[in-house]
This record gives structure tokens, C-alpha cells and sequence, in this order.
């Protein structure tokens, strides 16, 4: 692919970089740098109009400048549009795919998953908006003095002082234990994989086994289940063909075609076979069938 030759493939410390000038990017653009480095004690004062972090012009050595694209922005913006095309020309997740039967935690249900990040995201937003961080983005980006949390009022958006009460405590609860129960009903715990035990499964159980896995993998990665599918499937046509074949031996055999019959026979039965590894994965099956485990009575 001529994208991997274009884009180089992201190191551990390039995607590390690219993460932390992302949010770098975002508090600069909201405004926050002068509140950080004042914190921080890097400046003593922060200067009205001069809120967030540029690249001086000219002669000048002002770092601080007015809430406006500069280069700092265009550079960093292109830095994470070329970390992205790399990212997507190298897919990564084809590499996690192959290591998806290691993962203990799997997704039950997308539906669940994506309900509960939304409850996530609104008691976040309402968390931040009821202790007035919304008043001060607002504040930051456009210098018009605001505070409280921004509702309705007679009718239209605005923000109001606001003081903590029951239902505001009340409705954050509900948000995060809705996220919560969500998270707990759209993902299940492989218990095979924290406690492993040695696969005692005859051949039909493990393909039967290879659907379940398959249907389930389908739900978030269609082409990982496919692939599952299209194995099991594979396995079991393989397993019938062996059944034909001993009913081809057996007809050779009733027709007096001795050397066919033995020549299919030993087509199953050999280790060498064509057929003896799913000859034998049936006969196992075959022997098993009927049989369950039965617990041992102190």
C-alpha cells in the first residue's frame, strides 16, 4: 500500500506527543494557558486580551496573544492530521485483532455500551456546567462577564447563580449509576480466560464453540467473526467429508471394490491421511456422544 511508504508508521512516543498537543490545543484555543501557567506560578499576572500561547512575530518576545489562529495552530494541526493518515494507513487494530482471543473482558451488547458513555458524557457536561465552568469558557473566549450555571430562563438560555440542592445531587447519581448498570449489561467477563482449564472438548463442541464465539465477536468486529465463522464452518464440512468418505469405503466394499474401499480406509485411519485428522476429531465425537460428566459424591 503506497500510504505506508508516504506516512511512517507511529512510534510510542510520536502518539504520545500527538496526544498531549491535542489537549494542548484545546486549552490554548478555550483560553485556559494564562489560568494554568498562573496556577503553576510560571507567570504573576495574566493580561487581558492575551490569553493563550503564540509564537512571537518579528522582534517581539510576548509569548501571550489574542484568542485568534495563529501558527502555533496550523503547525500543531498538521502534525495531528499526519499522525491520524498514519494511523489509519498502518490499522493498528489488524494487528489487535489478531490478539482479541488474549482479552478477558468482551462486549455483550454495543446498544448498552453507547448508552452508557452518553450517560457519561451528560453527567459530565452537567458536572462541569453546575460548578460553573461553563461560565468561564464562555468568560475566557469572548471577555463578557458570566457566572452561574447556564438553564432557561423565562424562556430563553442564559446562566444564573445557582446554589447545589437535592435534585442536583439526585440527577448525577442517577447519570453515573445509569453508566454504571450500562457498562455491567453490555460486557461479560471471559471466566475460561482468568481461570484456564485444559480444552477437553471433542470435535463437534469445539466447533459448536466457534459459532458462539463467532456470533458474539460479530457484534463489535464483523470481520474477526466472519473469519471465526468461516473456520467453524470449514471444520465442520471437512468433518462431514470425512463421514462420506467412510460411506464411499463402504459401498466400494459391498460392491466387491476392494482396493477402493482400502484406499479410502486408509485415507482415514492413516496418520499420513488426507482425512485422518477430522476422521479422528468424528470418531471422537462419535465415542463421546451420549455421555456427561458426572460429579464425584464424597
Amino acid at each position: 500500500m503506497i500510504m505506508r511508504r508516504v506516512f511512517k508508521e507511529p512510534t510510542k512516543l510520536s502518539l504520545l506527543g500527538a496526544t498531549f498537543l491535542a489537549f494542548f490545543e484545546i486549552l490554548n484555543s478555550a483560553g485556559y494557558s494564562d489560568n494554568v501557567a498562573f496556577k503553576a506560578g510560571l507567570i504573576d499576572q495574566t493580561t487581558p486580551g492575551k490569553e493563550k500561547l503564540v509564537i512571537p512575530e518579528g522582534l517581539s518576545s510576548d509569548i501571550w496573544g489574542g484568542m485568534q489562529i495563529g501558527l502555533l495552530d496550523y503547525a500543531i494541526v498538521l502534525f495531528l492530521a499526519y499522525t491520524s493518515m498514519a494511523l489509519w494507513a498502518h490499522r493498528p487494530r489488524d494487528y489487535l485483532s489478531q490478539k482479541r482471543s488474549q482479552k478477558i473482558v468482551a462486549i455483550k451488547s454495543i446498544g448498552w455500551i453507547r448508552a452508557g458513555f452518553l450517560s457519561l458524557l451528560v453527567g459530565l457536561l452537567s458536572t462541569a456546567n453546575k460548578n460553573g465552568y461553563f461560565a468561564d469558557l464562555v468568560f475566557n473566549v469572548t471577555g463578557e462577564k458570566t457566572e452561574g450555571a447556564l438553564g432557561r430562563i423565562d424562556g430563553s438560555w442564559g446562566f444564573q447563580p445557582m446554589e447545589w440542592g437535592f435534585l442536583d445531587y439526585l440527577e448525577l447519581i442517577l447519570l453515573y449509576s445509569l453508566f454504571i448498570f450500562a457498562i455491567w449489561k453490555g460486557t461479560e467477563v471471559d471466566k475460561a480466560k482468568l481461570n484456564p482449564i485444559p480444552d477437553n472438548r471433542n470435535f463437534i463442541e469445539r466447533i459448536w464453540g466457534g459459532i458462539k464465539d463467532a456470533e458474539r465477536d460479530q457484534r463489535t468486529e464483523i470481520e474477526v467473526g466472519a473469519s471465526k465463522a468461516n473456520t467453524a464452518f470449514t471444520s465442520l464440512v471437512n468433518m462431514l467429508g470425512a463421514a462420506v468418505s467412510l460411506n464411499v469405503a463402504a459401498s466400494s466394499l459391498d460392491e466387491g471394490n476392494v482396493k477402493s474401499a482400502f484406499n479410502k480406509w486408509k485415507n482415514l485411519t492413516h496418520s499420513k491421511g488426507k482425512q485422518h485428522k477430522h476422521w479422528g476429531g468424528l470418531s471422537e465425537s462419535l465415542d463421546q456422544a451420549g455421555n456427561f460428566a458426572k460429579e464425584e459424591e464424597e
